[in-house]
């Protein structure tokens, strides 16, 4: 006689609210790269409250807490747009979860704070305390216009220090010290934003550019996550083409994925000479980096973005500013599958720069220089502003300071 058995299965329903992924989609333009956030500790370095502006920290909490969509969305709408409000009563108003308002603002808030501010006509530069007490530099460039119409460019910072060690940069001086979180780089943003529209300075913000203390390619994913809430809809709603990343070519393997992953962001490449071995005196890391290999990646991201990269090229005198220097430059440009635009910059004296002996070129070699790139069809322009000193733009930092921003150029 045949024995049946009956099988029991049992269906066990999670009730871990992990399990389901909270994401602030609605107004998104650039892809979160997390595979999975419950794998990546987003608290802050040092103990305390994790920042609002951890967008991943918040879609964590938030999907843990049980939250929807648009209570995230309520939540950035006050912070953003209400930074002297009640929070605590705000949120009650706009009907987020009650029982969630006391546990939301225990375990987050602002984590940075200006430490310095130092006006000048044409902006501002911030000293930027982070949560560990470090600082880091933001500097705040005016753009005035005939018609009285006035807009800024905050130029932030991805490091503490530099471990690319250019030539003429002291940012590069101090070696590495420490990576930026995507908060960290958010809130530099947002607090200069709030300094401007409390009546310190009229006119809104209305490009970022990644130009002050280092590499932004060197801390990728950080600075991803930053474009994500830079262009965020829900946060500070900047159009892609509005935000720069500048890089020495740090990783023609960033440079791509930068194209496959952002590809409206713009691009500066901070080539200084199109010859190898001159290339390689001003800046060291790019022994790695290969003229040829940079400029394939270059292509790529053209190719990608459908759009051209833009060329920062320093002209210090006796260094790179010759006739040779200029040929090579016109014919790595014509080269490229959109032509770059190259920005002049003459060389303002650093600390850095003295070690070398560097010095600015005379105005004559700058513009034969510059009309032999356009003798040869390469857009350019030379940024007379860093001639005469940078800080009339509000983008260089006094010799005395220890901290010196100095990628960050006034960009049209």
């Amino acid at each position: 006689m045949m024995r049946y058995t009956r099988a029991i299965v049992l269906i066990v329903l999670s009730t871990d609210r992990s399990a389901f992924s909270l994401t602030l989609t609605s107004g998104e333009r650039i892809t979160s790269r997390r595979i999975n956030s419950r794998r990546i500790n987003h608290k802050a370095e040092t103990p305390g409250r994790t920042s609002f502006l951890d967008l991943p920290a918040i879609e964590q909490w938030g999907t843990e807490n049980g939250l929807k969509e648009h209570h995230l969305k309520s939540l950035y709408r006050v912070i953003m747009h209400s930074p002297n409000c009640n929070l605590e009563e705000q949120l009650q108003a706009l009907s987020f979860p009650k029982t969630q308002i006391s546990t939301l603002l225990s375990e987050f808030d602002f984590t940075c704070s200006i430490h310095k501010v130092q006006k000048s006509i044409g902006g501002a530069k911030f000293v930027i305390q982070l949560p560990n007490g470090k600082l880091v530099e933001s500097v705040l460039i005016r753009h005035g216009r005939q018609n009285g119409h006035v807009r800024y460019t905050v130029c932030v910072s991805s490091q503490i220090g530099c471990a690319k060690k250019c030539s003429f940069c002291a940012t590069g001086t101090m070696g590495l010290i420490g990576q930026l979180s995507s908060a960290e780089i958010l809130e530099q943003i947002y607090l200069v934003q709030q300094y401007v529209r409390q009546g310190n300075m009229s006119g809104e913000v209305n490009n970022v550019v990644f130009m002050g203390m280092g590499e932004p390619l060197d801390n990728y994913d950080a600075v991803h996550e930053a474009l994500r809430g830079i262009t965020h809809q829900c946060l500070f709603g900047l159009q892609a083409k509005k935000v720069t990343v500048s890089t020495v070519g740090a990783s023609a393997q960033k440079i791509r994925a930068l194209a496959d992953e952002a590809p409206q962001v713009s691009l500066a490449l901070s080539l200084h000479s199109a010859i190898q071995s001159s290339r390689e005196v001003l800046i060291p890391s790019a022994v790695s980096s290969p003229i040829h290999v940079l400029g394939d990646a270059l292509d790529y991201h053209s190719n990608i973005s459908r759009r051209g990269t833009m060329l920062e090229y320093l002209l210090i005198d006796g260094v790179n500013d010759s006739d040779d220097e200029a040929d090579a430059l016109a014919d790595f440009c014509l080269q490229r599958e959109g032509i770059p635009f190259v920005n002049l910059i003459p060389y303002n004296p650093t600390l850095a720069g003295d070690n070398f002996g560097y010095q600015t070129p005379s105005d004559v070699r700058i513009n034969a220089f510059h009309a032999k790139l356009k003798q040869s069809g390469v857009k350019t322009i030379v940024r007379w502003s860093t001639k005469n000193g940078r800080d009339a733009n509000g983008t260089h930092t006094p010799r005395d300071l220890t901290f010196t921003t100095s990628k960050c150029f006034a960009d049209s």
